[in-house]
């Protein structure tokens, strides 16, 4: 039996991750110490004790100090999708397909991303997590969607083979800590999916839009939101716990298969290829004897297709609305959004070209 695999919710549970071990942070003092969903599984998108255990090791501390610098001698040679448009007024919008985790091998970044960062008035992203990681109150207000309330924990929720499967996963990254056990199944999830990130070598601090909202930040550019970490999290936070259980189990099941597609992805995004990443989007794995899951009911494809609805096609309605609002503005823009947003019928390089726009790629010296 085949059952289809995608993971374009990175960005999400990143997110719903670090608001929740922000949160830890100060429990841990006191107690010693958070995708597109398919057919079969999810990756959405630190420790409290130790989150640079996750960020696999010292060379990812050391980068994210001066990611733009010269740790290096020569810059990357990643040559990710990157895209120019020229507006009504003649100024140069970039559009620049990202990744929310990367690797250490994609900095210094090469000119053509700095120099349309450098040049632009303002930098475009889904959502200013820095500022968000910054506001305690939001955080909080989050959190309370990841908490049961009713006195159980996630043992009560889900059996004890799968909760034993979880802790393995998250102990073998550093993740694991029993304050989690307060948190239900769609913290759990976010979890499992920071651990995939993590054995697929990579790191969400060295995320590139991450990394360019901290250089905003620090340099005073004007930063606009495209969406809203509010936005994001209602997507998330607003699915049935039929589904969210799903993920949680799918994604456990089918752990090292995801990681592996989560390491092709990431060879993918470096080259640009597009067609490569909705390929991978859409791919499939084979059950190894198709016992351990049942056969998904109609009323979970439902919850399936709706979520993915809400994910990515009804997002990237947004998306280019706002594109063609700086299209027809007067500012500079380097607009920076998930690679997959771009993709399909109803990405972005679509709704662009229906209304009107050509958008020429960058090639890369």
């Amino acid at each position: 039996m085949k059952r289809l695999l995608a993971i374009t919710a990175l960005c999400a549970s990143l997110i719903i991750t670090c608001s929740a071990c922000s949160d830890n942070e100060d429990s841990s003092s006191k107690a010693d110490s958070s995708s597109s969903v398919s057919d079969s599984s999810s990756v959405t998108d630190s420790s409290a004790e130790d989150s640079s255990s996750v960020e696999d090791s010292s060379s990812v501390e050391d980068s994210s100090q001066d990611p733009f610098g010269p740790q290096k001698k020569e810059e990357s040679d990643i040559t990710p999708a990157m895209w120019t448009a020229t507006t009504k007024t003649g100024k140069t919008v970039y559009f620049l397909g990202s990744m929310h985790a990367l690797a250490d091998d994609c900095y210094p970044l090469p000119d053509e991303i700095l120099n349309a960062y450098n040049s632009a008035d303002a930098l475009a992203v889904e959502c200013d997590i820095v500022a968000y990681l910054s506001d305690l109150e939001a955080q909080m207000n989050d959190i309370q969607n990841m908490i049961y309330f009713d006195g159980t924990t996630i043992r009560d929720h889900i059996d004890a083979d799968l909760y034993e499967n979880i802790k393995q996963i998250l102990e073998d990254v550093g993740l694991y800590n029993e304050v989690y056990d307060m948190y239900n199944e769609l913290m759990w999830a976010s979890l499992v999916d920071m651990a995939m990130i993590n054995d697929a070598e990579l790191s969400s601090e060295l995320g590139i839009d991450n990394l360019l909202l901290k250089k905003a930040h620090s340099e005073g550019k004007k930063i606009i939101e495209i969406e809203s970490v509010e936005l994001q999290n209602g997507v998330l936070y607003g699915q049935p716990e039929e589904l969210n259980m799903f993920m949680l189990e799918s994604s456990v099941y089918y752990y090292e298969d995801q990681v592996e597609l989560l390491k092709e992805m990431y060879e993918a995004w470096k080259s640009g290829d597009l067609d490569k990443l909705m390929e991978i989007d859409s791919a499939e794995i084979e059950d190894e004897d198709g016992s351990e899951f049942e056969e998904i009911t109609p009323e979970l494809q439902e919850m399936i297709d709706n979520y993915n609805k809400e994910l990515m096609d009804d997002r990237n309605v947004g998306m280019i609305e706002t594109a063609i609002e700086m299209l027809e503005g007067d500012e500079s823009i380097f607009y920076v959004v998930g690679a997959a947003h771009y993709c399909g019928e109803t990405g972005i390089l679509k709704g662009l070209e229906d209304a009107g726009y050509t958008l020429e790629p960058v090639v890369y010296d």
